[in-house]
């Protein structure tokens, strides 16, 4: 078991413990007995500190507050622990619990407490909008072109700009661009195609009328049932002469 230490006179020797082994089953075990004397050690020390400040703090503040004496899970469970006891109070705000001296808890600090919480949850909520906003500007940055990029395509821009000025001043020249052996290659070209579309299309018009001879209706009206577009160019002149 674990117990304070008296002092000459009398008084206990607050913050301080000893260790009398008893046994377990017929066995002392040592790690178990240690193990009580940090846990009653930590609870009496954080309930000490509770009742000198006398005002409510969360698990975090007073970890914080105890220069890392105690780890924070540590410090978690022995104010569980006292809360069971009740020699601390606890209240829940939203995610976060805060402690208090069950002995000097005030409702004024509870009601200035949960006045800060609400401030504090609007200044995060404006500060999680500006970040997401934040985070478009960066996003929409991030797809322009860097410095060098952007210098690199700017020289890109100004030889094509040289270039069509260029030919865009010998257009205005009125120089032949198309030499002879090209303009007889592209007209013969163009015959050769245009023979080809004549026979095409000839041929569709022949199938045609034979199949809409006898058939009741508009030939027009069955060919725009069909979705069929006639060419309104002539086939019977060249549009070029």
């Amino acid at each position: 078991m674990v117990k304070r230490k008296a002092t000459n006179d009398g008084k206990e020797d607050e913050g301080k413990s000893i260790l009398i082994r008893v046994p377990l089953a017929g066995k002392e075990t040592d790690a178990w007995y240690f193990f009580l004397l940090f846990v009653h050690t930590g609870e009496q020390m954080i309930l000490k500190y509770m009742k000198k400040v006398n005002r409510p703090y969360s698990a975090t503040d007073i970890f914080n507050n105890l220069h890392g004496k105690y780890s924070k899970p540590s410090v978690v469970r022995a104010l569980d622990s006292l809360t069971d006891q009740n020699e601390l109070f606890v209240k829940t705000y939203g995610k976060m619990q805060v402690y208090a001296n069950i002995e000097g808890i005030k409702n004024e600090d509870l009601e200035g407490l949960q006045k800060q919480v609400t401030v504090l949850e609007g200044k995060m909520s404006n500060m999680v909008e500006d970040n997401r906003k934040l985070n478009h500007t960066l996003s929409d940055l991030k797809k322009e072109p860097t410095t060098e990029n952007a210098k690199a395509l700017l020289e890109k821009r100004k030889r094509e700009n040289a270039q069509m000025r260029e030919h865009l001043e010998t257009l205005k020249s009125g120089a032949v661009l198309v030499t002879p052996e090209d303009r007889k290659k592209n007209d013969a070209e163009y015959e050769l195609y245009r023979k080809e579309w004549r026979t095409r299309r000839k041929l569709f018009r022949d199938i045609f009328n034979a199949v809409t001879e006898h058939m009741p209706g508009k030939p027009a009206a069955f060919m725009e049932e069909l979705g069929i577009e006639e060419d309104p160019v002539s086939y019977e002149k060249d549009t070029l002469e």
